[in-house]
């Protein structure tokens, strides 16, 4: 519709001036992000390049317009203060039935740092509270063990007290044995965020697998260890979740000191 408006029918009659005013109408009119509209300009580099290629047309009037930049955010997580606050609501205002249930899982987010299809695949005989492991499928299917901290095992060990028996093995599931999906668990988390009055750009469970990374950097914890934790494939990943502060850059520079000087 766009360049039909500016009366151009045919892809050889598309200038690169054509592409600029789409991508202003995308950031004025349709209030697209720099991040939508480079995807957007991606798109047509491609089309552009398809008709190049195969010879309908000389050059890509796309050829030279640079990508609109990228501010990557910082990723939101929970202070320590608000990870007790969440706590606490859980423990008062989760429904009785589920209060255990739902302990278990959102301590599980903030001191194992698991993905949502980790906690969901998560299987009854794979949690050995004894020696404090349990083992999870990650990414690309492997498996790893994980520790578990002595505040997990005990609201683990409280949720198995009265965990439903019928879950087809696994660990957790919904109200009548029923197997919990990812839109519920977002659900969930969402809900009691809500009601702990903590509101943060995101409020599903990967806001506490960013605290959980986060906390372990503020805690002093090596970034190759967190990323093993979390089991990010790159140490790239993790760096995301590391903000160096200027009080730390001061000191690291400060011990370049010779002190002969």
């Amino acid at each position: 519709p766009f360049l039909y408006q500016q009366g151009k029918l045919k892809i050889s009659e598309v200038t690169s001036e054509d592409i600029l005013a789409y991508l202003d109408f995308l950031a004025y009119q349709r209030g697209n992000c720099n991040a939508a509209r480079a995807r957007k300009l991606a798109a047509i580099k491609s089309f552009f390049n398809y008709h190049v290629d195969s010879g309908q047309l000389e050059t890509s009037p796309a050829a030279l317009i640079k990508s609109p930049k990228i501010t990557e955010r910082e990723p939101d997580y929970l202070t320590d203060d608000e990870c007790i606050q969440l706590l606490d609501t859980v423990s008062k205002r989760a429904w009785k039935r589920v209060k255990n249930r739902d302990m278990a899982m959102i301590v599980l987010f903030l001191h194992a740092g698991i993905r949502v299809s980790e906690l969901i695949n998560l299987k009854f005989t794979n949690v050995d509270l004894r020696s404090g492991c349990m083992r999870i499928t990650r990414k690309g299917n492997k498996e790893q063990y994980l520790h578990l901290n002595t505040e997990t095992v005990k609201v683990l060990a409280k949720y198995i007290t009265n965990r439903p028996k019928a879950l087809n093995g696994k660990f957790f599931g919904g109200p009548g044995s029923k197997s919990l999906d990812r839109t519920a668990i977002y659900r969930l988390i969402r809900r009691y965020l809500y009601l702990a009055g903590i509101h943060k750009g995101k409020r599903g469970p990967h806001l506490l697998r960013h605290t959980f990374c986060t906390r372990l950097h503020q805690k002093g914890v090596d970034p190759l260890v967190i990323r093993d934790l979390a089991g990010h494939k790159s140490i790239a990943t993790t760096m995301r979740y590391i903000k160096i502060e200027n009080q730390e850059q001061v000191a690291a520079i400060g011990k370049l000191e010779f002190g002969t000087i």
